[in-house]
């Protein structure tokens, strides 16, 4: 009677190699995912501004009335990156001067809509409203380019970019 081939020292067969060979290789491209996670969270913060735009046009929509979205923090919002207020009927700008008390958050009862970024993380780009159409403004105007928001985290850009007209908001 033979000896079962897990006892022999005949050695690996190529199958055996190659096998090895891929797990380790699928381990090491996680390890090295994972010590770069700035652009990993970049990315999700982006998709989260993104969605966060447009629940801001959808609720302007609903409400028939501009809402803002403002970068920094208010008293209300310690730490926060960006906020949304409602802004005044006044013309022409109607979100010019409005108190920059944050509205509630329809996702979150009794929470208002302030955000902050994950740590490591920088917001730039301007303050946006949109109007009781859901059309995105500057000032009195409607916006005439894309609006950029730019998320970094270390090496790593991300953007959330507003589509004048349509206000169509896209992460990338």
């Amino acid at each position: 009677m033979r000896a079962p081939r897990f006892f022999r020292a005949a050695g690996w067969t190529l199958f055996e190699l190659v096998i090895v060979l891929g797990i380790l290789a699928i381990l090491v491209f996680a390890v090295v995912r994972s010590l770069r996670p700035a652009e990993a969270l970049a990315l999700q913060q982006a998709e989260r501004l993104r969605d966060d735009l447009r629940h801001v046009q959808m609720t302007a929509m609903n409400l028939g009335r501009s809402l803002q979205l403002k970068l920094g923090a208010p008293a209300a919002c310690a730490g926060a990156s960006y906020y949304v207020i409602h802004c005044t009927l006044a013309a022409p700008d109607p979100c010019t001067g409005a108190p920059d008390t944050p509205i509630a958050d329809p996702r979150q009862p009794g929470a208002v809509f302030c955000v902050t970024l994950q740590s490591g993380l920088a917001l730039a780009g301007a303050n946006l409203h949109f109007d009781p159409l859901g059309r995105p403004r500057s000032g009195a105007a409607l916006i005439a380019a894309n609006a950029t928001f730019t998320i970094t985290g270390g090496d790593v850009a991300r953007t959330a970019v507003v589509t004048p007209l349509t206000g169509f908001v896209a992460a990338q």
